[in-house]
């Protein structure tokens, strides 16, 4: 359910340097990487490998003052007024205690033209607010770097409005959803809370309570608060991994003549709960957990461009905490394959996922099969954002909600144009076509236009 953090176009050959203290040290000419806010670097690059700020869906890039950001806004001149002094305050924190910290808030409004019998809302309204901060106590800047990692978010329905994570199903009667922007009983939970630690330059591992989605499933348009809405894009819920809780995950580059082959896995609680239970680690011990492993490649050429292929293999267990009469809860696995292809401005994308689990981690796993495909333009106009547009096929599970009920195929679309507005500010109109809706028998199309904004600093 979470959200994301940034994509990449990187068409800059500038490489940022290394402060006084080493945390950033001079990347690597193949690494070659100009980063700026909205961008997700390849996944076996040093920003997203070694920064937690980077994480997708869930990091604040921003937070990181040894990145300059040359980002090409709409109105470059409505800067927050104290955007200096606070780049100052962070400099001095990271240099002098190994302290980062951000802050965002974002917003997500849709509209449906079709819903269920006695649906009631029409409109959805999602509000999330996020803070952030590491710590590098250990080693910083080395290759043994120890960090703790404290995120902490707001995530609610705001007036008389569908949280938009349970719009698509409840609501419109659709097989996916958007689950980042969800609704933690109206209030605020801990995310994350975790340790990371460097074993060397190409491994990297965490414990403590975490979301597999963080550093699993790589797309550079996964974003939720800036990039796709629709979950088959973004959260990707065919894949049964769970919300926040208790877990480990590690990231390794193991051919160090070939830094772009990448892996990564990860162990998580199935039974983890912040709505209801905040941080609770008990349920661990029950054994009931999500396995994933992701082994993946990266094309890096020397103008920061990039191609990518990954293999996704993951099982979930059963969930004693729910109720298999009242909630799909089922284990089962599968495997994901994705790859994207970069021509200058162009990215084009398609991937395809098969799984046998039903309910997953989020109660929402409703798909055997999921896939998308599609194509995204880089920085329109010369403003940083992207223009992006994508299909989708996903089939639901039979006999899912009611024995003798058939699998069925469902099909959509959705087409966005994530707009840098202020050096501190994005907006993001889009609008979904959904046809054949898996679980609404009135209705066969839905037309879901959306408009969502994003704040940080």
């Amino acid at each position: 359910m979470m959200a994301g953090v940034e994509r990449a176009n990187a068409q800059s050959t500038t490489v940022p340097e290394a402060t006084t203290d080493g945390v950033h040290a001079a990347v690597a000419a193949d690494d070659d990487y100009e980063w700026v806010e909205g961008e997700l670097g390849p996944p076996s690059g040093s920003e997203y490998f070694n920064d937690p700020n980077y994480d997708a869906d869930q990091g604040e890039s921003q937070a990181d003052p040894t990145h300059p950001q040359p980002t090409p806004s709409l109105l470059p001149g409505l800067a927050l007024p104290f955007s200096d002094q606070l780049s100052e305050v962070r400099r001095k924190a990271l240099d002098q205690y190994g302290i980062t910290f951000g802050a965002s808030y974002q917003q997500l409004f849709q509209y449906t033209t079709a819903t269920v019998p006695r649906s009631a809302y029409n409109t959805a309204l999602g509000a999330w607010a996020a803070t952030s901060v590491t710590w590098a106590p250990l080693d910083r800047g080395g290759d043994y770097q120890g960090m703790f990692v404290f995120r902490w978010a707001f995530r609610a329905s705001l007036g008389d409005n569908a949280v938009p994570a349970v719009f698509g199903p409840v609501n419109q009667g659709s097989l996916w959803s958007n689950y980042e922007f969800t609704s933690w009983n109206q209030g605020a939970r801990v995310e994350d809370l975790f340790w990371e630690q460097r074993l060397g330059p190409q491994f990297s591992f965490r414990v403590g309570n975490q979301g597999p989605q963080a550093v699993f499933n790589f797309f550079r348009f996964k974003d939720a608060r800036t990039g796709f809405t629709a979950s088959p894009f973004a959260f990707n819920e065919t894949i049964p991994y769970p919300t926040f809780g208790l877990g480990a995950s590690f990231r390794w580059l193991p051919i160090t003549s070939d830094p772009g082959v990448y892996v990564v896995g990860t162990l998580n609680d199935m039974n983890g709960d912040p709505a209801a239970l905040g941080i609770d680690w008990s349920t661990f011990g029950k054994g009931q957990y999500f396995y994933g492993l992701e082994i993946g490649k990266d094309w890096r050429r020397p103008n920061g461009e990039f191609d990518h292929l990954h293999l996704d293999i993951f099982y979930a267990d059963k969930r004693s905490t729910r109720n298999p009469d009242t909630t799909p809860n089922t284990a089962g696995g599968g495997f994901k394959i994705a790859g994207e292809k970069q021509f200058g401005p162009w990215v084009g994308f398609a991937n395809y996922t098969y799984n046998t689990a039903e309910g997953g981690g989020i109660s929402t796993t409703f798909s055997r099969d999921m896939a998308t495909t599609g194509l995204a333009y880089l920085r329109p106009f010369g403003v940083q954002g992207e223009i992006a547009a994508g299909a989708v096929w996903g089939q639901s599970f039979a006999n899912l909600l009611a024995p003798g009920m058939p699998a069925k195929n469902q099909y959509g679309g959705e087409a966005y144009w994530n707009l840098l507005v202020t050096p501190n500010a994005t907006f993001t109109p889009g609008i979904q076509l959904i046809w054949n809706l898996a679980f609404n028998p009135t209705a066969h199309f839905a037309a879901i236009p959306s408009v969502k904004f994003r704040v940080f600093f």
